[in-house]
């Protein structure tokens, strides 16, 4: 008999027009409130019993920093893991004993936007992420350049007047005639992960923007380019000005989640299959870390339905590629009702897939212009 599996989709655009991410305004101080910053450390891998070998890593994705009112550090975060052919993470969970937290819910994602020099599966690997922790007031311009750039995040005026100092920012401020904006098709997303830029240039007396340079970006030459290009071709009111700015932060790739299974594992109950059988559909909901970095992924759940409709003894089949999608998945089923069936249902399966939809044509709103002037 055929593996019956009921499949859930869900479709995520990558980046909604009509549902901007929330932003939230860092101040510059006061002193209590600090940068947690993870910083990962070196990648072994082996089996119980092997000696760990090292990986090399091609590109190791830290986790955006986060600007919290923290007095101590937390504890070290230990993440086990295997390594696909592809160099990609997989199979990722924290390690026995430890639960992600709050300040914790970029480490996994951030793994999973990684790349390991590996040209083989590796299994049994780990990996330490130890926070860093330093006072927002006097962090160093990369890490507050990073915690700008981070999703949800934007810099306040004394943030902007460390990466680009000047009268700029002093009221009445100057007013925009013209804005240019970066040619998107010149510029490749990152699978998993963000490029930003912050520029800073002055304003002549005629409203012309000059002294246009890159005060700190994360490295990409061509979207460098791009946000300086397009500073140039802005015009502004209002009389000569320094120290203006403009950062732009790009939507990361997808990175597309590992093969679903087929066979036993996917076998559920075909007494299951109920046509238009929601009283009370799932609702679908993206896990938002993974979201923030196009991270798509899924998970096989099995569940019973009692006779009147309530779904119980809901079980993680299989996830990935982390334990987090089928955290997801089981919030998704415990939401939703069955119309009540004849009797209780036992042993139904379900696949609930997390997709990110980039469509053609339409500008990401993670692509995000953030203007100091």
């Amino acid at each position: 008999m055929p593996a019956s599996v009921v499949a859930l989709s869900l479709l995520l655009a990558a980046a909604p027009q009509d549902m901007p991410p929330p932003i939230q305004v860092l101040p510059a101080g006061p002193v209590e409130r600090q940068v947690l910053d993870w910083q990962p450390g070196a990648v072994t891998c082996g089996d119980s019993g092997d000696r760990p070998a090292n990986i090399a890593a091609l590109d190791l994705v830290a986790p955006y920093p986060q600007a919290l009112a923290l007095a101590v550090p937390p504890a070290p975060m230990i993440v086990s893991f295997d390594i696909a052919a592809d160099g990609r993470a997989f199979n990722i969970r924290p390690a026995a004993g430890q639960r992600s937290r709050f300040d914790t819910r970029d480490i996994m994602p951030a793994l999973r936007a990684s790349r390991f020099a590996t040209g083989a599966e590796q299994r049994g690997c780990r990996i330490t992420y130890t926070p860093q922790l330093q006072p927002l007031a006097t962090a160093d311009l990369r890490t507050i350049a990073r915690l700008g750039a981070s999703p949800g995040n934007r810099l306040d005026k004394a943030g902007w007047q460390q990466i680009a100092p000047g009268n700029c920012r002093e009221q009445p401020s100057a007013a925009p005639l013209l804005r240019a904006y970066p040619d998107r098709r010149k510029l490749t997303p990152i699978a998993g992960d963000r490029v930003w830029t912050y520029v800073r240039y002055d304003i002549d007396a005629g409203g012309k923007p000059v002294g246009i340079a890159t005060a700190i970006s994360s490295g990409d030459a061509a979207l460098d380019a791009e946000v300086r290009t397009a500073v140039s071709k802005g015009r502004f009111a209002g009389g000569p000005r320094t120290g203006c700015g403009i950062s732009w932060r790009t939507a990361p790739a997808s990175v597309a989640a590992p093969p679903l299974p087929e066979g036993s594992e996917s076998a559920g109950n075909t007494a299951c299959e109920i046509p238009d059988r929601w009283e009370r559909k799932p609702v679908l909901t993206y896990p938002e870390p993974y979201r923030q970095r196009a991270i798509e992924g899924w998970a096989v759940v099995r569940y019973d339905v009692a006779p009147w409709g309530e779904l119980g003894e809901i079980k993680v089949l299989a996830a990935e590629p982390s334990s987090d999608f089928g955290e997801a998945a089981v919030n998704v089923l415990r939401r939703a009702r069955f119309k009540p069936p004849a009797a209780g249902l036992t042993g139904c399966v379900d696949r609930v897939r997390f997709a990110i939809r980039a469509d053609e044509g339409d500008a990401p709103a993670d692509d995000d212009a953030t203007v100091a002037d």
